[in-house]
């Protein structure tokens, strides 16, 4: 075993991978305790509120968002592979534009909806400002996607890991201080504020002092009418933003629709079941971003086996952490994270008792984010393969299926309804994306194996 696993980082791609998913990770993890630590500070309703509040923002501008992180990385990875660099310029002008402009509209969306907003899912009007504040963060998002998806391209995902870090010491740091002083729910909403205008607008200003010497200092020049399958680009951006629409109702919108339903303290044991959740998703969520420019590559040069690899070697290290840690949730879960924990005399509690309904949504989500944890790369790999209608078309009736699911049995239905609904979503979806994906592998490598045979055969007859 100890062999294997050496020879598997002797791999360089499976190991720039892991690299550049560490890299992340270390940010990621920052941000999981500073959570943890926001629950105890603000009680389960409170948590319930800002997590109201920041979701609802949050996708607003996903509604508008086309992805363009995914487009960027996959129509500029082969450009920028292959030394054409008017073709990537085009193509990344062409992104920045195409998110400046939704992200003014998701905005002015805000602006409208914002008091139905208050009303409908933080049942309190009053709390409209806070909403208009913390909406900032969609201008201040403005190129966001595009700039991360390039640094992505260029492999630059140290760079993206010390921005992610900084503004998570940052908002640690603003939150204790918040803490001290006794200001509670806004000061904080403050402090995610101020960690999101960093994650929006450093990248960008990295972008541009960056790309000059990647692809040329006139980068920004080369006309969008170089930019060849316009059609396919565009049926691309629509899919990815109607894949995004449909994770809004199916998956990230679910403490918005507890809150509707129910009430913003079920939102707050949903929303600290997600954050232990997370903790299970962080160490493996970087790897969705890494091993796409890696498919991506894989693909260009019609490196199949390599491909495969890939896919094995990263769901043997997501399913050895993921049931490692699952066991141990299940068997010692509720001890570990509710109970009173000794700790060479320190004695502290990870969540207080109040928030031990949240337990049972943990198990329950356990099931389907285990499976979508261990298969992350389901659905990047169908947009590798050109298949990101496949992927939406899944996506969409299993989001029908559960909305209607929600609609007619949250209301009616134990607290803990919504996790098993949504549960059962993950699990279907992320199987078959999965199976869909793999036999698109297999059928491409035979094709063209089938096409180097013929012209072998051709070469033999010709000479």
């Amino acid at each position: 075993m100890i062999k294997k696993i050496r020879g598997w980082f002797s791999d360089y791609v499976f190991k720039r991978v892991v690299r550049n998913s560490a890299y992340l990770i270390t940010s990621n993890l920052i941000s999981v305790f500073l959570t943890i630590y926001i629950t105890r500070l603000l009680g389960v309703y409170n948590y319930g509120v800002l997590g109201v509040i920041t979701s609802y923002v949050t996708n607003v501008n996903r509604f508008f968002s086309f992805r363009m992180n995914e487009m960027i990385v996959r129509y500029v990875s082969e450009p920028y592979e292959k030394m054409d660099r008017d073709q990537a310029g085009a193509l990344i002008k062409f992104g920045a534009l195409i998110e400046t402009c939704t992200s003014i509209f998701a905005f002015l969306f805000l602006l409208v909806t914002a008091q139905w907003g208050a009303r409908v899912f933080l049942n309190d009007p009053t709390l409209v400002q806070p909403v208009l504040i913390y909406g900032i963060t969609i201008l201040t998002g403005f190129a966001m996607e595009t700039a991360n998806g390039v640094l992505r391209v260029i492999n630059r995902y140290r760079a993206i890991a010390i921005i992610s870090l900084v503004q998570n010491i940052l908002v640690a740091v603003l939150v204790l201080l918040a803490a001290k002083l006794n200001y509670g729910l806004n000061a904080i909403l403050l402090a995610y504020l101020i960690g999101k205008v960093i994650l929006g607008v450093v990248p960008v200003i990295l972008v541009l002092i960056w790309l000059p010497k990647f692809i040329g200092r006139g980068w920004w020049k080369a006309p969008i009418s170089l930019i060849r399958e316009k059609k396919e680009i565009l049926r691309f951006t629509l899919s990815t933003n109607i894949s995004s629409t449909i994770n809004l109702f199916a998956r990230d919108g679910e403490i918005l629709w507890v809150s509707a339903f129910l009430s913003p303290l079920y939102a707050g044991y949903y929303k600290t079941a997600m954050t232990v959740i997370n903790m299970i998703l962080t160490p493996i969520t970087p790897f969705i971003d890494t091993t796409y420019p890696e498919m991506m590559r894989a693909i260009v040069n019609n490196r199949w086996n390599r491909l495969k690899q890939l896919i094995r070697k990263v769901t043997a290290l997501s399913t050895t952490w993921t049931v490692g840690v699952g066991l141990i949730l299940i068997l010692f879960g509720k001890q570990l994270l509710y109970s009173e924990l000794n700790f060479f005399g320190w004695r502290f509690h990870v969540f207080p008792a109040e928030y031990l309904p949240s337990y049972q949504i943990i198990l329950i989500l356990l099931i389907g984010y285990g499976i979508a944890n261990i298969l992350f790369w389901n659905r990047t790999l169908l947009l590798s393969l050109s298949k990101a209608g496949t992927a939406t078309k899944i996506s969409f009736y299993g989001m029908l299926l559960k909305i209607i699911a929600t609609v007619l049995l949250v209301p009616i239905g134990p607290y803990y309804l919504e996790s098993v609904i949504l549960s059962g979503y993950l699990t279907g979806t992320v199987l078959i994306m999965t199976v869909i994906g793999i036999k698109g592998v297999n059928h491409a490598q035979r094709t063209v194996v089938t096409q180097n045979e013929a012209l072998s055969i051709n070469d033999m007859h010709t000479g």
